[in-house]
């Protein structure tokens, strides 16, 4: 048999008393596509770091093509034939595709455009990609700015490439058109590690399924050998047939179910209207206009989604109805509070009942050297639910860090740690906790589920179905069409500088939401 292109045996890797990778042995080999899967927390980010060069384990042996290995540096990793694309893309917005690929390569003396242009456009070809070489990275959405990353990846020798969750912000055109890029490379011999939490991704592109749990490795088998039922509950629980991981794998029935066998969505009264919307027009931080002719009400008692591949309007739409931005044109107002005139702005609104789930939690959402309680009071410290006069009542504060711990199963030490060392999922439910602490009446929920494990997703969903049902009126934005078919009364799309819709869900198919999504 041909030698593994990555041959990992007994890697292990702890952070103090946190034991994040346990001994776990792991093969792939020569056109082999393998998911990584487990929840937040399981492993798979250490895993990852330690074959690309960013972590050092502290026992074990990597091994490629048969011969024992360090990875110092990620220069390393690459120099070995490993490329990697990670989930959140390192690109300049103004430079050209062509210039993108002459960083870290370029040396002394003019920069030959054509040549390098000629060979972008030459491994797009051998690729399979469709990419304009003169394009600048700003103008592409975020499907066209992964195939550079790819295509980066691509540039040098690569045998093993590593995917970071590849499609958490596609389309499902753009998640075909990655799927045949991987199926070409499948037949040149490189091998694919797919770090995903979508398991539809697994059964249709993967030949094995690797699945952590609490830092071990608890089943590595062809995907064949599989249920969805299985990979749930292995995540979950460490073994098969666990009743919690049965019942969550029936809400993934959207995701696997064509668009004819796809759940109907139920439909629930909805209340007064408590934000409306007209004739907007909103531009980017560049000047180009995102989005315009944008027109809705909320009501409250409902969740309307808003659907579309990322950067075509979404943040700005955030920002205008946060009070961060204005509009270009057109207005937009929440009970008392309308842009035409002053007195909008994030404070206010507020305390006017409004919350905001960002969608860059690391950079919009939380305080890294900060604790827990710290963040948890950041979004109410001009409230009156912690202010003591010029003070504030850190008692009342780690009391209801504590509950929100409690009532949102964060995996912390305790109120005091701080929130930069918890999972990217445990981060995003105390943000959730924390925007839905006091009840608010409008919840700005930007892809609050995205790269998280399929208990948060579960766990994150229920708390905004229980935002609803209490009269909330939440706009929930995501790109994901199985988290909108599973949350959503309406929906409506941004795409191609335009809006459509809203719609009620049962008044629209899953495949023309694909479409409009698209731009069709």
């Amino acid at each position: 048999m041909t030698a593994a292109v990555l041959a990992l045996s007994g890697l292990a890797k702890s952070y103090g008393a946190v034991r994040a990778v346990a001994g776990l042995d792991l093969a792939l080999h020569p056109g082999e596509v393998v998911a990584l899967v487990g929840e937040n927390g399981a492993g798979k980010s250490t895993v990852v770091n330690m074959i690309t060069g960013m972590t050092q384990p502290d026992a074990g042996t990597i091994r490629i093509k048969g011969a024992a290995v360090t990875l110092p540096n990620p220069r390393a990793a690459q120099g070995r034939g490993i490329g990697v694309v990670h989930q959140h893309y390192a690109l300049v917005d103004s430079f050209t595709v062509a210039e993108t690929f002459a960083l870290g390569a370029a040396g002394p003396g003019r920069l030959d455009r054509a040549s390098l242009r000629a060979r972008v456009a030459a491994l797009a070809a051998e690729v399979g990609i469709a990419i304009d070489p003169d394009a600048r990275i700003g103008s592409l959405d975020v499907a066209g700015q992964q195939r550079v990353e790819i295509l980066r990846a691509l540039s040098r020798p690569v045998d093993l490439l590593v995917l970071d969750e590849p499609t958490a912000v596609l389309t499902q055109e753009d998640a075909d058109r990655l799927f045949a890029v991987i199926a070409r490379l499948r037949t040149k011999g490189v091998a694919v590690l797919l770090i995903t939490h979508k398991l539809a991704d697994v059964f249709r592109i993967c030949d094995r399924a690797a699945v952590m749990h609490a830092g071990h490795l608890v089943a590595d088998r062809p995907v064949a050998a599989f249920t969805p039922e299985a990979v749930v509950s292995l995540m979950i629980a460490g073994q098969e047939g666990s009743d919690a991981a049965a019942e969550m794998a029936g809400r993934l029935s959207a995701d696997f179910a064509t668009d004819d066998a796809a759940p109907v969505p139920e439909d629930h009264a909805a209340g007064p209207v408590l934000l409306t919307a007209e004739g907007l027009r909103l531009r980017r931080a560049n000047g180009s206009v995102a989005v315009e002719g944008v027109g809705f009400d909320l009501r409250a008692g409902e969740i309307l989604a808003l659907a579309g591949v990322e950067g075509n309007g979404q943040a700005e739409l955030i920002q205008c109805l946060a009070g961060l931005a204005l509009p270009d044109a057109g207005h937009v107002a929440f009970g008392a509070f309308d842009s035409r005139r002053p007195g909008l702005d994030a404070a206010a609104l507020r305390r006017a009942g409004l919350a905001h789930v960002p969608d860059d939690r690391r950079h919009q959402g939380i305080a890294e050297g900060l604790s827990l309680t710290e963040n948890l009071i950041l979004s109410h410290l001009s409230g009156p639910r912690y202010a003591r006069g010029p003070l504030l009542d850190r008692g009342h504060a780690r009391a209801d860090t504590a509950a929100a711990i409690a009532d949102y199963a964060i995996r912390t030490t305790g109120p005091d740690q701080p929130i930069g060392r918890l999972s990217g999922g445990n981060q995003q439910k105390l943000v959730l906790a924390r925007e839905l602490l006091g009840e608010p009446r409008l919840l700005l929920a930007a892809h609050p589920s995205r790269g998280l494990d399929i208990r948060t997703i579960a766990a994150v969903q229920d708390h905004l179905r229980a935002a609803r049902d209490r009269g909330a009126g939440v706009l929930l934005v995501s790109a994901d069409l199985g988290e909108i078919w599973r949350l959503a009364d309406r929906v409506m799309v941004f795409a191609a500088g335009h809006m459509r819709g809203p719609v009620r869900l049962a008044d629209v198919t899953r495949a023309e939401l694909g479409g409009w999504m698209a731009g069709h």
